[in-house]
């Protein structure tokens, strides 16, 4: 694949696509319910399609396709299945929104042990209680050389535009696998592997969330400007879930900061004991 191919894709993003001017023409009712709701968030994807999400969980998926479409796993839908549904956005309202929600609950957001709950569940209480994380699961897959990619959480702070890749601190990939035969954990070559699409695309990256920020700003989304600068260092975030103190867990902790600090990557660990009831 030629670097033009590459940097194309970045530019699938079209802020004139059919989907958000219906949206800015009609503002359908279903739209304002979405926005309305303090326990979702909005993600808008480069290849012209909205990510509707309830605290990490997939509510809906927004197309346009001569008129506007939406799906959702059918587990949430109350359908014993692994495919998706259809979910009509003409007879949808609050009720219906939270029977989703309760499903979603159900099936994804009480699952495991609360110390250990899952990264999207962490991932979708930091975006609602923060909006400086202004975009999600920002995918590139187009580069052979770098590799697949998914980050995690987009910061836009103080002018500052950053990636944030987010890990839980029981999460095994902080540390050696012994299982992938590997002396490196995985987050190092993950923030590796950033840092070379940050200093690879800088300029297409800085291109692309300028066009999304002022599409969120234009669908109500947002407030942020568009005159931003781009961190070119990647962020690690840790949040620590422990709701007891022991000594292995603090073992555990200071062998991740050593290691991190022999790669010579920085991080910020918070103390989250998440008793928010979703």
């Amino acid at each position: 694949m030629g670097e033009h191919k590459i940097k194309e894709s970045f530019n699938t993003l079209n802020p004139h696509s059919d989907i958000f001017e219906r949206i800015k023409e009609e503002s359908p009712a279903w739209w304002k319910l979405f926005c309305e709701d303090d326990e979702l968030y909005i993600d808008i994807r480069k290849e012209n399609y909205i990510s509707i999400y309830y605290y990490g969980g997939s509510l809906a998926k927004i197309e346009y396709k001569n008129s506007f479409t939406a799906s959702i796993h059918e587990k949430y839908m109350g359908i014993d299945g692994k495919d998706y549904a259809d979910l009509d956005l003409r007879t949808l309202n609050k009720n219906k929104i939270k029977k989703i929600k309760e499903r979603i609950k159900i099936n994804y957001l009480d699952k495991g042990n609360p110390e250990k709950p899952a990264e999207k569940k962490i991932q979708g209480d930091l975006i609602i209680e923060n909006s400086d994380y202004i975009d999600s699961e920002f995918q590139y897959n187009q580069d052979v050389e770098i590799g697949k990619l998914r980050i995690d959480l987009i910061e836009l702070s103080n002018g500052k535009l950053s990636f944030v890749e987010l890990k839980g601190i029981t999460d095994s990939r902080l540390r050696n696998d012994e299982k992938r035969n590997s002396k490196i954990p995985e987050i190092i070559e993950q923030i590796e592997k950033y840092q070379s699409f940050i200093n690879k695309y800088e300029l297409e990256i800085i291109d692309y969330y300028k066009r999304l920020i002022q599409l969120k700003n234009d669908l109500g989304l947002s407030k942020h400007s568009i005159d931003f600068t781009l961190n070119k260092t990647p962020k690690l975030l840790i949040v620590d879930t422990y709701k007891k103190t022991t000594k292995g867990r603090e073992e555990r902790i200071n062998d991740i900061k050593k290691m991190l600090e022999t790669h010579s990557i920085k991080c910020e660990i918070v103390k989250r004991d998440d008793n928010h009831d979703s």
